[in-house]
């Protein structure tokens, strides 16, 4: 098993029994191997490593950027959201697999699951169909087909993005960077089927590279904040 594989299996079950027993597996078959005093030498220099954490980067400067411990040795924006009284921010962290909503002071106001990922790897948002790039956002137009037809027939349109989506205008340049355009924050899910993609927790599924929410939660946490004054969004990915 390769060292990305072995990450992959790891990670899958983050927080969860899975990888807890898997950690003791792990050391279990250490404490069986002839050199298992000096791997398992809490001096040694693996050790000091794997025991440090990253340090928090430093925020931007000039307006409003959550980012926390949480958000430690991943990439994010370079630029703080310019935000005024009524605005709000967004912070994706596509490692958590969670949204944190903050108001424009920078208090927390909610946490819901979301994915900001893509069909490549963890670490890729430079290709097409990969994940959604790690820069500043705000939400543009809104498209909301739940208001228009709450139990709408089947069509791609309703399979793919669900109750509610907004256009996600970037605001670092990564459209020209790395030519990703046409992100969208938005519900659904083909691969859930129907009406599976059309269920309040529809099952969260990586899509080409926008940010994919519960069909509940767009319309009864972003939705507010939508039409209270202009949403900032940032994204961190793992590096």
């Amino acid at each position: 098993m390769s060292p990305e594989r072995f990450q992959d299996r790891f990670e899958a079950f983050i927080g969860e029994e899975q990888q807890v027993s898997g950690v003791w597996l792990l050391f279990g078959a250490i404490t069986e191997t002839e050199d298992a005093a000096v791997i398992l030498d809490e001096t040694a220099p693996w050790a000091l490593r794997f025991s440090q954490k990253p340090p928090t980067p430093p925020p931007p400067v000039g307006g409003l950027d959550p980012r926390g411990s949480e958000e430690a040795g991943m990439v994010g924006p370079k630029l703080a959201a310019p935000v005024k009284p009524g605005d709000s921010y967004l912070l994706v962290n596509d490692r958590d697999e969670d949204l944190e909503a903050f108001d424009h002071t920078g208090t927390f106001l909610w946490k819901v699951p979301c994915l900001a990922r893509g069909q490549g790897a963890d670490n890729d948002w430079k290709h097409n169909s990969t994940d959604t790039p790690p820069v500043l956002y705000r939400l543009g137009q809104l498209y909301p087909d739940y208001e228009q037809n709450p139990n709408p027939p089947c069509s791609d349109t309703a399979m793919s993005y669900g109750w509610y989506s907004f256009d996600v205008v970037e605001l670092e340049n990564q459209e020209v960077k790395v030519g990703r355009a046409g992100i969208m924050l938005h519900g659904g899910g083909s691969g859930c089927g129907w009406p599976g993609a059309w269920a309040a927790n529809q099952q969260l599924l990586p899509t080409l590279g926008c940010i994919r929410l519960h069909n509940v939660d767009l319309r009864d946490k972003v939705l507010p904040l939508y039409r209270k004054g202009t949403v900032y969004v940032g994204v961190f990915q793992e590096t």
